[in-house]
């Protein structure tokens, strides 16, 4: 008993010894003040926590009992951090979670972009506050910058959207430099990846008047997002402001205003700065995905934004010159704005571009009357409404006209070539109705015009006017821009050549002018011969000067060349008859007029331009030969023969040669004719005989005519003179002429001549000429058959007969068949001479002889035993009408034997 006493003693101090260490031991006290601190941690006292947390540190502690105390202490700076976010403690918290951080190994620079984004999301609740919080998002995003360049490797670098946030702060105070300044800062960082900086730095830059800079931004923000219409809604209206692409602004402003555009907003305007910026790239959605935002720039009426596009839209059209989308954009926004100076001036200029004039005054006048400073546009328009407009009583329209006049004189423009074209419409009205004109009035048109070298028919009728009516008061440069505009309006306007007269008088200036201007001075020249042709013919005009007329001559002629090159033939023609009314003995310009008649088919006012040059210069051999051609043409060979005999009678030597060789030509032309009309029955001596006289009259002077030589040669040919061409042979023996033509008449003639050698020679010469290959082998097939060659006749004549047309190939399959005959091969006999036309076959007499032919040679096939070769013969020869009465018997003959071995061979 006494032993389990003990035990049951020593149980009890022993539990005793483990509660009492349970209750004051080191290591069981830290776990429950660990798990309280965890309590405290979670129910949100990270301060108690923290404040046990660090209680717990002894020197002594394990690494795990360090680790857990480190990552606890680190959550409740965590959560210190945090709570301090929310009560926007930024610079405590940013504190606190730089050593959570450090306890729980976290990145600082997450820790502090944590913070930054939360000062940011906090500087965009401000500002969405209005302009009242301004001051104090100031201060906040001092407190922003200071946050975020601390951690940078350069102190005071900004953070993108601070400087963006301030940016806009700065245009809620109208402080515009330093708004672009942070604006510049911010696109600077992030220009390619967020859109706002750019898109406010270019509407900034077009409020300053610096469209053009703006749009290098707005290009920018373009390529971030060329979907966002508040983007192509500014480039249209900066692009309209800086005179760039009215097109591309039209386009621009189209897209914006569309049904894809700002329209799609106006039922919720609010929506249009979250749904109109891309996402995760504008820091405007960022701000009004919560809260309401109001633009500083633009506003809040995204009404009026519209408005103000459709506006610069309406001024993109007018450009455009798309007036009456223009005018009924202008009057849609009348009809819901205030009648602005801008509006009824856009109207009004739209309605007088439409012609609608009257409608058109109403606006200009209240425009006009309301502009300050007045434009002088508003009142060249309005002044051009007067003017054209439809009076209520006719006789107002005069006076209508002086009022105009008067009205622009007070706003003098120079250099402008809009009001240039205003007042000349003004002045044209006034000259239209005779409304007289003083000086001081043309003066100021005209140098206004010339201001900025106005040379349109309205331009060119004010110099003219002024020059009729002051004509002492005409400047020099207003000459030089009326031959110019009469020139590129084709004009003549009466009295004008004193206007030419002073642009010629001293045309060094004139040409320099034109030359600056890249203007043709060639084109007046001859504008200015063609008024005097009409106004003073008879001579070039005297202020040309006196060595002129020849110059001239040499320019119309060429120009009328070049006309006709460009096919403008009518064009050609009225050159050279300019020429002729300034100088009528002008024998080049008949020469020149006759031959463009002659082209055109005129033949009769060609021959009498011909005669006039042949009465200006009748010692001239030209004319006369001109009229022989023609008249060859018109199939008039007397008057041919005429005019060739009377040119002859004006030449000598080798231009007599010449003459003559042409009129051979034109008699053998002649024959020809006569020859294809008779059915090419060959010319009879009578009708070569002026074209054989011709060619020897040639040869008398120039024995050495190469072409009169061949074509004499021809003559002789075909009039079968074999003695003449034999004569002729020794001077057609020329190696160094190179026409074919030639050597082929010489081998003809030496032919003729039985010179055979000279005559192959002759031959192989002309047949290297492909056109006369064929002919030149048949003049040496006969040279080779007299020379006893009958292989190479054959082989030249084959050549010749294979040919399916040539006016040899006949001859050569008859002469192949006489051959053939002759060695006694009468089946290609009658293979040559079955191939000619029955009409030759007549006409040579070959038909009897074919016919013979053909029962020689069933003769000899029967002797042979080829026994159904000679019956087709016979047969053949019947059908070619042989009458020979032994001609059927032999045909029976010929098939019985023909069948008895046919018999034979199958009993075999």
């Amino acid at each position: 008993m006494i032993q389990i006493a003990i035990a049951a003693g020593a149980v009890l101090l022993i539990g005793l010894g483990l509660l009492l260490w349970l209750a004051f031991g080191p290591g069981p006290r830290r776990r429950r003040a660990f798990a309280r601190a965890q309590r405290l941690l979670e129910a949100g006292s990270w301060e108690e926590a923290l404040e046990i947390i660090r209680s717990l540190r002894r020197p002594n502690l394990s690494d795990a009992w360090k680790g857990r105390l480190r990552h606890a202490e680190g959550e409740c700076h965590q959560q210190a951090g945090d709570e301090a976010l929310q009560e926007k403690r930024f610079e405590k918290a940013f504190d606190h979670l730089c050593e959570a951080g450090e306890l729980l190994d976290l990145n600082e620079a997450e820790q502090r972009a944590r913070v930054v984004e939360n000062m940011l999301a906090e500087v965009r609740r401000q500002f969405s506050g209005g302009p009242e919080h301004t001051d104090a998002v100031f201060a906040l995003l001092q407190r922003t910058f200071k946050m975020a360049s601390a951690g940078e490797e350069q102190p005071g670098t900004p953070c993108p959207e601070a400087s963006f946030w301030q940016g806009l702060c700065h245009v809620r105070q109208g402080e515009v430099e330093l708004a672009v300044a942070a604006l510049t800062a911010a696109h600077e960082k992030v220009g390619k990846q967020i859109i706002d900086p750019a898109f406010y730095l270019g509407g900034l830059y077009h409020r300053l008047g610096k469209p053009q800079e703006g749009l290098r931004f707005l290009a920018d923000a373009n390529r971030v997002d060329g979907s966002c219409p508040f983007i192509t809604w500014q480039m249209g209206i900066s692009l309209v402001a800086a005179g760039g692409d009215s097109g591309m602004a039209m386009r621009a402003l189209q897209r914006a205003l569309g049904n894809r555009g700002l329209s799609m907003w106006l039922h919720a305007p609010e929506r249009a700065w979250v749904e109109a910026f891309p996402e995760a790239r504008s820091y405007v959605r960022r701000l009004a995905m919560k809260y309401r935002y109001v633009c500083p720039l633009l506003g809040s009426d995204l009404a009026a934004i519209v408005r103000q596009g459709q506006l610069a839209l309406a001024t993109a059209l007018y450009r455009q010159e798309k007036f009456v989308e223009a005018a009924d954009l202008y009057a849609k926004l009348l009809q819901e704005c205030p009648p602005t100076v801008v509006l009824l001036r856009g109207y009004g200029l739209s309605l007088a571009r439409l012609k609608r004039y009257d409608e058109a005054y109403k606006q200009l006048r209240i425009a006009l009357e309301q502009e300050d400073p007045k434009d002088p546009l508003t009142a060249g328009y309005l002044a051009l409404c007067g003017a054209l407009g439809k009076p209520t009583q006719a006789d107002d329209k005069p006076r209508n006209v002086v009022w105009a006049i008067r009205l622009m004189a007070r706003y003098p423009v120079i250099g402008n070539a809009e009001w240039a074209g205003l007042l000349n419409a003004v002045m044209a009205e006034a000259r239209a109705l005779n409304v007289p004109l003083g000086i001081d009035e043309q003066l100021l048109l005209c140098d206004t015009l010339a201001s900025v070298n106005s040379t349109d028919a309205n331009a060119a009728a004010a110099y003219a006017h002024l020059a009729t009516t002051f004509p002492d008061r005409v400047k020099p440069v207003y000459a030089w821009l009326y031959v110019r505009g009469a020139t590129s309006n084709n004009l003549s306007i009466p009295g004008d050549l004193p206007l030419y007269s002073l642009a010629f008088r001293d045309s060094g200036p004139a040409r320099a002018f034109f030359a600056t201007q890249q203007w043709n001075f060639d084109e007046v020249e001859h504008k200015y011969l063609e008024r005097s042709a009409v106004e003073a013919p008879g001579q070039f005009p005297a202020e040309m000067g006196s060595e002129y007329p020849p110059k001239g001559e040499a320019f119309l002629l060429e120009r009328s060349r070049q006309e006709e090159e460009a096919g403008r033939k009518d064009q050609a023609r009225a050159c050279v008859e300019v020429l002729l009314r300034l100088a009528p003995a002008s024998v080049t310009g008949h020469d020149r007029l006759a031959c463009l008649h002659y082209r055109r088919g005129e033949m009769d006012r060609a021959l009498d331009l011909l005669g006039g040059w042949q009465r200006l210069a009748p010692h001239d051999h030209w004319p006369l030969v001109r009229q022989a051609i023609i008249e060859q043409e018109r199939g008039n060979a007397e008057r041919r023969a005429e005019a060739i005999d009377r040119a002859l009678g004006l030449t000598n030597g080798p231009l007599k040669a010449a003459v003559a060789y042409l009129g051979a030509r034109l008699a053998l032309r002649e024959a020809a004719r006569g020859w294809q009309k008779d059915g090419n029955v060959a010319p009879s001596a009578p009708s070569l005989a002026p074209s054989l006289h011709l060619l020897q009259q040639c040869l008398h002077e120039g024995p050495d005519h190469v072409e009169a030589l061949w074509c004499l040669a021809a003559v002789r040919s075909v009039l079968g003179d074999r003695e003449a061409l034999a004569a002729q042979a020794p001077l057609m023996n020329r190696p160094a002429v190179q026409d074919a033509r030639f050597h082929f008449l010489g081998a003809v003639c030496h032919l003729a001549a039985r010179d055979y050698e000279r005559a192959l020679e002759l031959g192989q010469r002309a047949a290297s000429d492909p056109t006369l290959e064929l002919e030149s082998q048949y003049v040496m097939a006969w040279a080779h058959v007299h020379l006893a060659n009958p292989n190479a006749a054959r082989t030249a004549l084959q050549r010749v007969a294979a040919a399916e047309k040539g006016p040899s190939a006949p001859y050569a399959r008859a002469l192949l068949g006489q051959l053939s005959f002759a060695r006694g091969a009468y089946d290609d006999s009658i293979k040559w001479w079955t191939t000619l036309d029955a009409q030759r076959r007549a006409e040579w007499h070959l038909d009897d002889v074919l016919r013979q032919t053909v029962l020689l040679s069933g003769l000899l096939a029967y002797e042979g035993k080829r026994y159904e070769q000679a019956a087709d013969r016979f047969r053949e020869a019947g059908k070619l009408g042989l009458r020979e009465r032994r001609l059927g018997g032999l045909l029976t003959l010929a098939l019985v034997k023909a069948g008895q071995r046919l018999l034979f061979e199958h009993v075999k």
